[in-house]
């Protein structure tokens, strides 16, 4: 069937195609009603050396090598693990700018409390971890690096992650769906009469035989007209007919 024919054939059966279109589209505000909103966070940090000398050597040897490693510290396994065990939101992400002392941090959460805590958590689990690792090594703590946070956490985005795609996604298949179930009924309908044509040919065709002759002489006259009797012919005769 090509689009001329699918066409008409939708054109002909609007009363099944538009409230089909309608359902679908009460199917996409439903779908599009269902996802919640995610919160984005974002949070910077930065790396600051100590106010007095190193009387030993500093196990991040410098401040960027400091920020590389403690960003591969937040997001390791063991991490999130500690973050979600606080009930707080593992879908976060920690970046540290090339060639800078700078930290950024992501943090995504159906709530916003939720995710601002995380990135709070996340500040104070890299201090930690760098207080740790320097107190270990014999540093004292004015000589150790130190997080220091150029911008709390807070909200900057309200995401609907994948809102559009799957509205999309229920629109065109709800469109097709719709659009199929007209054409095929269409189809239906136009099978039907023709069957039902074709039945009242026969009925036609097979009446007209009944009205027929039954039978035609092999001269080519009709056997049903009156015969007349030998013995006949001389009354007919005397009659002058």
């Amino acid at each position: 069937m090509d689009v001329w024919r699918i066409t008409l054939a939708a054109l002909r059966r609007w009363y099944i195609l538009l409230p089909l279109l309608a359902l679908t589209g009460w199917g996409v505000m439903v779908v599009g009603n269902g996802f919640h909103p995610q919160y984005e966070v974002h949070a910077t940090a930065m790396m600051t050396p100590g106010s007095t000398e190193n009387m030993v050597p500093n196990p991040y040897s410098g401040l960027d090598d400091a920020n590389q490693a403690v960003t591969i510290v937040l997001n390791s396994a063991e991490s999130h693990g500690q973050i979600a065990s606080q009930g707080l939101s593992t879908d976060y992400e920690v970046m540290a700018d090339s060639r800078s002392t700078i930290m950024q941090m992501t943090i995504r959460a159906d709530d916003p409390d939720v995710a601002i805590n995380t990135g709070n958590a996340l500040l104070d689990l890299a201090s930690s971890d760098l207080t740790e690792r320097q107190t270990e090594a014999g540093l004292a703590k004015s000589s150790q690096f130190s997080l220091s946070v150029l911008a709390a956490p807070s909200v900057i985005n309200v995401v609907y992650d994948g809102k559009l795609r799957t509205q999309a996604i229920v629109g065109l298949l709800g469109a097709s769906i719709a659009l199929v179930i007209a054409v095929l009924f269409d189809d239906i309908v136009g099978f039907v009469r023709r069957r039902r044509a074709l039945r009242r040919d026969r009925k036609v065709e097979s009446g007209a035989a009944v009205g027929e002759p039954s039978s035609v002489d092999a001269d080519g006259s009709n056997s049903s007209e009156t015969s007349v009797k030998p013995g006949e012919v001389g009354t007919y005769a005397s009659r002058g007919d």
